[in-house]
């Protein structure tokens, strides 16, 4: 992506309610100044520009890619923004597939809905963040279990780990924003919040 889009894509986050400043309590128990929720990204208009982010992440950067895969349940709309909006601006039609937390038994059945994958395709696996990185591996091992995939990348919105996170971690992925930037954005603009947030990066 172009240098000033990361600023971009942080004010729009803001915009939406989807990058919030506080103190939060995370799933894991521990304290975070931040907090981001993509679930605040609603509308037909917050998916549209969403999706032209992740279209251009795409072209840039996974251009052979043939699927697109949303793990249940957020990654399933960020997977049908980023396919259509890749349409419209490369006039590239990707499949698109997403998974059920539970395989249904009745009717079409399976765990699957949509582009069935081949061993020949290569996917993308699209998602909201990144903490561990578990979730995502196990999205691709499942994959590679079901449909034989070979090929297979990772674009999450915001990797959203600290620097001990990120230390021995070699999972392979791409963001459109780390915490990094966003402190380095916040520090640029005057926001006194940037020095909560290098100083979370360096001790969580």
């Amino acid at each position: 992506m172009q240098p000033s889009r990361p600023a971009e894509l942080i004010r729009f986050l803001l915009e939406c309610q989807a990058l919030k400043f506080g103190d939060f309590t995370l799933k894991s128990g521990a304290k975070s100044p931040f907090f981001i929720d993509l679930g605040h990204i609603r509308t037909g208009r917050q998916l549209d520009i969403l999706g032209d982010f992740m279209a251009e992440a795409i072209k840039d950067r996974f251009p052979e890619t043939t699927i697109i895969f949303g793990p249940a349940y957020k990654g399933i709309a960020l997977a049908v923004a980023a396919a259509t909006s890749y349409w419209r601006l490369s006039g590239r039609d990707l499949g698109v597939v997403f998974d059920r937390k539970e395989a249904k038994v009745h009717g079409e059945g399976g765990s699957y809905i949509g582009t069935q994958p081949t061993a020949s395709d290569r996917v993308l696996l699209i998602d909201d963040v990144l903490t561990s990185g578990l979730t995502k591996r196990e999205g691709i091992e499942s994959l590679r279990r079901t449909f034989g995939v070979a090929s297979a990348d990772i674009l999450v919105i915001v990797d959203r780990r600290s620097k001990a996170g990120t230390a021995d971690d070699n999972l392979q992925f791409s963001s459109l924003l780390d915490i990094r930037t966003l402190s380095e954005y916040l520090a640029e603009t005057g926001d006194a919040r940037a020095e909560l947030i290098q100083k979370w990066w360096e001790t969580a």
